[in-house]
């Protein structure tokens, strides 16, 4: 992005005499310049210089894509890439094919499930049905002699099969097997892929029958327990419930949660909860007029989906609400979840009081509700210390919570990144602190090599080494361009000023490995549009999330926004759905997000962060994470020094890190848009 000065059209000039501005005619139509009452004499056509206004026309009409910087916007006579089934379809057409090869119905149902392998068991099963499970230990049952469709089977059913169930994938994953009771498979399923059809002997059909029973059972009990708090919360208390449970999945996109064979997503293809392509007041949202109804019209599925998300809900707000991505919403989960929670959480901080969640052969939705209690306040005091992380699997999009653990400082990314500085500072530094030391505002104000401020320099050469020091093939950090100029409407509660900035206002320094260019064919153009893409991304997410920092001014609320981050986060496989990561082939990350303290008073949550990116190899581990961390919160230090500079009369603006820079930095100049305009 070019600064305000590179863009902004001239003003008009005034008279000396009248001091008023003075008439200009467009060298477009006249051929001269009038100003007063003396006009200047026409210049050759060849010689006739492009005023300011046209200029920054012209570069607004150019395309911000490095490859595309000598054309205009929006214009290419092909595609740059086309992904055709890349991403998630191209895994479950190979994890159909692997699983048809299996060498049993147990191998073929663990690859069905897991996705290849992509997926932990324990939370992979819990995506099924208890129909749907309880078939599944039936063909699976040691000893039992496979069927017509089964590794080891025979070609043809025999004439007493009593049943044949189909095993496919549905286009979100999950395993989909038909049972008795839902014989046929759904369109959707059927459309993604078939992975055998079993022929079920009338044994197989006794035994499943028998442990149907309990799966009755445990159906009947949840929804009874269910009924039964929603009856005690009242009109006023569903209503609390309900509307919290809207409000927590319009936040945290993506949630996908199953309930049977029903899903329940804020994703656009599958969308029936609220989020950024359904408004809360939409009939088509799962919740819209449900708090109205009188308790007796629910179903006993909306009874058993509320009960779960607000038991989540209640144990630490809508981020605990991502933790059942990709699992069937039933009692059984949600405390087989907080029993997992608590044994975290204890790992995280042993002096916390959680009380054990006894395991109960039929789930108290009381007693779960009193452990929900003491996770969110114990999640309380872990948030706030940053003592858990994510780890996210984007097979499924599911946030499990880990403990993170504390490390000794200076660790070895914080001495890599302070050597690295050494030769742009004033003075020595060997940890942050000491860098932090000999820093003042002068030096962070004033121009450092190609770049306009030392806080900029800083910026770029600490996330220039993070490229080295965590094995990364992209580096990368965020934030505001104008600390003062957000401080300033601070001051003047000037809320609807601050939600109306848009993209430019925001800025993301990207910095490649040399393998990033390996992985492009040497193409230094291509990289150039992948750290640009990044870069938009990232003024996006910063964007995205800072109204979540303001009051519940109207301006505000209007404004599409995301509960900002807050903890730290490892991801993988994150080059299955995302359009961007799967373009760019972003598979792994390490980030964390940091909070900024803008004034004494305000600190704005998520404004700066550092995020590392591999697209081959392996994953980041939590030591990656921890020194990801503390990188982090130097940079978030360092905005903290120029928003206490921009208090103190002395302002700091970021002018680097837009497409031009990305463009030169990594691909040389920017072409002529000349012979494009």
């Amino acid at each position: 992005m070019q600064s305000a000065a590179e863009t902004r059209p001239s003003r008009p000039r005034t008279d000396t005499h009248s001091k008023q501005p003075a008439p200009e005619k467009s060298l477009r139509h006249t051929g001269a310049v009038v100003t007063g009452t003396a006009a200047a004499p026409s210049p050759e056509p060849s010689a006739r210089p492009k005023s300011a206004r046209r200029l920054a026309m012209e570069e607004a009409r150019r395309s911000k894509r490095p490859s595309r910087a000598d054309r205009q916007a929006g214009s290419t006579p092909q595609p740059d890439r086309t992904l055709d089934d890349a991403g998630f379809p191209r895994l479950l057409q190979q994890t159909l094919t692997a699983a048809r090869s299996a060498a049993s119905t147990r191998d073929m149902v663990d690859t069905l499930v897991t996705l290849g392998g992509r997926l932990d068991a324990d939370t992979a099963w819990r995506s099924l049905t208890r129909a749907e499970t309880a078939a599944v230990r039936m063909l699976t049952a040691p000893g039992r002699a496979p069927g017509a469709g089964e590794p080891g089977g025979p070609e043809q059913p025999p004439a007493d099969a009593a049943f044949t169930s189909t095993l496919a994938l549905s286009p979100q994953g999950r395993l989909v097997v038909t049972v008795p009771q839902r014989r046929s498979l759904p369109a959707e399923a059927a459309a993604t892929g078939v992975a055998a059809r079993i022929s079920w002997s009338p044994e197989d059909l006794a035994a499943y029958a028998g442990l149907f029973t309990d799966v009755r059972r445990r159906t009947e009990h949840e929804v009874a327990e269910c009924r039964a708090l929603l009856a005690e919360l009242g009109q006023e208390g569903r209503t609390t419930a309900v509307d919290a449970i809207r409000g927590a999945v319009f936040l945290v996109p993506p949630v996908m949660l199953y309930k049977d064979d029903s899903v329940f997503s804020n994703l656009k293809d599958e969308k029936n909860l609220t989020g950024k392509s359904l408004l809360p007041t939409h009939p088509d949202c799962f919740f819209h007029h449900l708090d109205r109804l009188p308790l007796e019209l629910w179903t006993d599925e909306e009874a058993v989906v509320v009960t779960c998300l607000w038991l989540a809900y209640s144990s630490g707000g809508p981020n605990r609400v991502e933790s059942f991505n990709g699992v069937q919403l039933t009692l059984e989960n949600v405390a087989d979840n907080f029993r997992t929670t608590r044994a975290v959480y204890l790992e995280a901080a042993p002096e916390l009081s959680i009380d054990e969640i006894p395991v109960a052969e039929l789930p108290s939705v009381h007693s779960l509700l009193t452990a929900a209690a003491q996770i969110a306040a114990a999640r309380a005091v872990l948030v706030a210390e940053r003592r858990i992380h994510y780890d996210i699997n984007a097979t499924i999009r599911r946030k499990s919570e880990r403990a993170l653990p504390r490390a000794e400082r200076p660790g070895r990314h914080e001495l890599g990144v302070c050597e690295r500085l050494s030769d742009l500072l004033p003075g020595a530094g060997r940890d942050f602190a000491a860098v932090l030391d000999v820093l003042d505002d002068p030096w962070l104000r004033a121009p450092r090599g190609e770049f306009a401020t030392g806080f900029e320099a800083l910026v770029h050469a600490t996330v220039d080494a993070s490229v080295d020091l965590f094995g990364a093939d992209f580096a990368m950090s965020r934030g505001i361009r104008s600390l003062p100029k957000l401080i300033d409407a601070l001051g003047r509660r000037d809320w609807a000023e601050i939600v109306s900035w848009e993209l430019p206002d925001f800025y993301c320094c990207v910095v490649p490995s040399a393998r990033a260019f390996e992985l492009h064919g040497g193409d230094r153009v291509k990289v150039a549009d992948s750290a640009w893409a990044m870069s938009a991304r990232m003024q996006y997410n910063t964007w995205h999330v800072m109204p979540g920092n303001l009051p519940k001014d109207p301006a505000v609320q209007a404004r599409d926004f995301l509960a900002p981050h807050v903890l730290p986060d490892l991801a993988v496989h994150s080059d299955l759905h995302h359009r961007g990561h799967v373009a760019n082939l972003i598979r792994f990350s390490a980030r964390s997000p940091e909070p900024v303290r803008v004034t004494d008073e305000i600190t704005f949550k998520s404004l700066t962060d550092l995020r590392v990116l591999r697209c081959t190899g392996e994953p980041f581990d939590q030591a990656d994470l921890i020194g990801v961390t503390h990188v982090a919160r130097f940079l978030a230090q360092l905005s903290e020094r120029v928003a206490a500079a921009a208090v103190a009369g002395r302002p700091i603006e970021v002018t680097s890190f837009d497409h031009r820079w990305h463009r030169t930095s990594i691909a040389g100049p920017v072409p002529s848009l000349e012979s494009h305009v």
